[in-house]
């Protein structure tokens, strides 16, 4: 099915990983960049990593390595402007180079979509969390073995389905590293990944099954302790849900985990900043309690907060399997200002469910707590490839709301390119859309 894969593979180490990097992917190529340094045989590997990568840059490559493998990682947001940089790699490449080239994907939009990411023109798209089967599947092509073994890969079967094949399991977060240290890649540091909770607009609890997995103080601390030692003394944290740390279940906050974590991370000498609670690891309102706040301020570096409310209208949260209240999120909201917080409240706009006065409800809602020196990041929603909206057709914004945030934004209430991401919403649904439709971007040595 994939001549291109067959015994000119016998490489002899002579392979390359070319990442395409952006600041957006960073976070999430490190950890599967890392994973690569646990290998005797990957550590071998030349690992590149391109901004704008485009055929010039493969053509260079290709003097110095036999095959390069391709990885990209994106967002549903970013399908168009991938679509057209693989369309235009395949009209720039010769068939004999396209040979010596394998193109995998990974990250949200391939897991929730590997039909669309695989007619995009990628050979291997990775379903989930690759930090096992990115190395498998490296290791089988060093080794002239069947790639097809890599649990968690999709291709396409013809030019208009696919095939999965196993399943992996889910990986133990602590047998992994947070970051790269040979080469010298240090994203925050990863606290826990999953969701227990099935917001309707999210990938994450449909891509880790609602499942949530939390890495050990011990680890944290040593990393912190590592990271000390090279002067890396400004620690943040990647999480889904900062004061959900090492809870059992949703609405459950482990809060001498949460202090025992802070407090340890603070005794290590060298450290200058801990930020928690704030992105990449926002709060849920329900987690947040007077005495839980209290007790972790006095570890933590940042005076921001930020807190997930997405509506002002409980319809709108109740039809989102939201789990919390309107009502909730503003005594989470006015528990951090009183302590001395500022809440930074993130607010999705244009959600399937929300009506004209649903919105206006939310419009409400912001103009109570721009009085008390509460920010609000809004964003506009797009719909997601293996969410429970994934099929909802884009809708824009209602003209009297866009009118109305406008005014806001002008006065300096809002933060976040909410017209932006309106119109990437619609770029890429559209483009999704036409995918479906479209024949897949094909390599000339390809038998399909």
């Amino acid at each position: 099915m994939y001549p291109f894969l067959g015994n000119s593979l016998v490489i002899k180490m002579n392979l390359a990983m070319v990442f395409d990097y952006s600041k957006k992917n960073f976070y999430s190529l490190t950890s599967l960049i890392a994973t690569l340094d646990l290998d005797k045989v990957l550590q071998e590997i030349d690992v590149i990593l391109e901004e704008k990568l485009d055929a010039s840059i493969l053509k260079s490559l290709l003097n110095k390595y036999d095959h390069l493998v391709v990885g990209f990682s994106f967002r549903t947001a970013k399908l168009p402007e991938i679509y057209e940089r693989l369309k235009n790699i395949y009209k720039s490449l010769h068939p004999s180079e396209l040979r010596r080239i394998t193109f995998i994907a990974g990250g949200s939009h391939a897991s929730g979509s590997p039909l669309t990411t695989l007619k995009t023109g990628f050979d291997f798209a990775f379903i989930g969390e690759a930090e096992y089967s990115l190395p498998f599947f490296l290791k089988q092509m060093i080794l002239n073995e069947d790639i097809f073994r890599t649990p968690g890969i999709a291709y396409l079967e013809n030019a208009d389905s696919y095939k999965l094949t196993e399943k992996p399991v889910p990986i133990v977060l602590d047998d992994y590293p947070f970051m790269s240290q040979t080469r010298k890649l240090y994203p925050p540091l990863e606290l826990s990944r999953g969701c227990a909770f099935g917001c309707t607009f999210c990938q994450v609890p449909t891509l880790f099954e609602h499942r949530t997995r939390h890495r050990s103080v011990e680890v944290i601390v040593d990393t912190v302790k590592w990271m000390s030692e090279k002067k890396l003394n400004d620690i943040r944290f990647i999480t889904p849900n900062s004061l959900g740390y090492m809870s059992s279940k949703p609405r459950v906050v482990n809060q001498e985990a949460i202090v025992e974590l802070l407090s340890s991370i603070r005794k290590v000498d060298g450290i200058r900043d801990l930020y928690f609670g704030t992105f990449p690891g926002e709060v849920r309102p329900e987690t947040v309690s007077k005495e839980l706040m209290k007790d972790i301020k006095p570890y933590i570096s940042n005076s921001r907060i930020s807190i997930g409310l997405q509506s002002g209208s409980n319809d709108v949260l109740r039809e989102i399997h939201r789990g919390h209240t309107v009502e909730e999120g503003i005594d989470a909201i006015n528990i951090l200002l009183d302590i001395g917080f500022t809440p930074v409240v993130d607010i999705i706009i244009g959600l399937p469910s929300a009506s004209e006065e649903d919105e206006l409800e939310t419009i409400h809602v912001i103009e109570e707590l721009t009085k008390r020196q509460t920010l609000i990041r809004a964003h506009v929603f797009m719909p997601l490839p293996g969410t429970k909206l994934e099929d909802t057709p884009f809708k824009p914004v209602y003209p009297k709301i866009r009118k109305m945030l406008g005014k806001l934004s002008s006065k300096g209430k809002i933060e976040g390119n909410w017209t932006n991401q309106e119109k990437y919403a619609q770029t890429a649904w559209e483009t999704s859309q036409k995918l479906l439709q479209l024949p897949s971007i094909m390599r000339p040595d390809n038998g399909l």
